[in-house]
């Protein structure tokens, strides 16, 4: 009798846990995405003509520094990042770039007030954990999507990537993927459509060879 007690309140905890937990989860997204929102940055570029060419995404990981993805910045005679709070400034420049994972580091010189850098997460993350994404698809600023790392795959002579389930899109390129945590596990890369969206991001420690 006393056996079946004791299973019958490991069973139940178990139970409340599996149900309690997801759920936590969620609960934390609205604090989370307040608290990492002003990190993320929008990235305009133009020609030599001061034609708009693209549209992305990108993060602080220092007060003067922004990464994004290289792309983002192909073809592009100037830049400048669009802040959560509207402010406009300049970038001064590439400081490091990764060409094969897609990584470039910018140079900006913006007032320290409007700085939250997000901290990088520098172990592999974990197949099922939760993930929030802040970008910029289709030119909509501060657009929050979230979901969960669904794999994480060696790929030969290129190294690790996260396959995430959380939606990206065009504009989306260089948005920090970021864990329950706080800090960022990826840069949301690529995506590719067929049926079912699947979606891509760049592990953090990437940055960290570079910053």
């Amino acid at each position: 009798m006393k056996l079946r007690v004791i299973v019958y309140s490991v069973f139940c905890v178990t139970c409340l846990l599996l149900g309690v937990l997801p759920v936590c989860a969620q609960d934390l997204l609205p604090e989370l995405v307040r608290r990492i929102k002003p990190s993320a940055v929008a990235i305009e570029t133009f020609d030599a003509r001061d034609n708009k060419l693209t549209r992305g995404s990108g993060f602080f990981i220092e007060a003067d520094r922004i990464v994004t993805n290289r792309h983002v910045l192909e073809g592009a005679y100037r830049a400048e990042i669009h802040s959560s709070t509207g402010v406009i400034f300049p970038v001064k420049g590439v400081l490091a770039v990764d060409a094969e994972g897609d990584i470039a580091v910018l140079k900006i010189d913006s007032p320290s007030t409007y700085i939250r850098p997000l901290p990088l997460d520098r172990t592999s993350p974990q197949e099922g954990e939760s993930v929030v994404v802040i970008g910029n698809p289709l030119g909509l600023e501060g657009s929050v999507t979230n979901g969960i790392v669904s794999a994480v795959r060696d790929i030969p002579t290129f190294g690790r990537i996260i396959q995430i389930t959380a939606p990206i899109s065009s504009g989306s390129s260089g948005s920090p993927v970021v864990n329950m945590h706080g800090q960022v596990i990826g840069i949301a890369t690529l995506q590719i459509t067929g049926g079912q969206s699947v979606n891509f991001a760049i592990p953090s420690e990437r940055i960290t060879q570079l910053a």
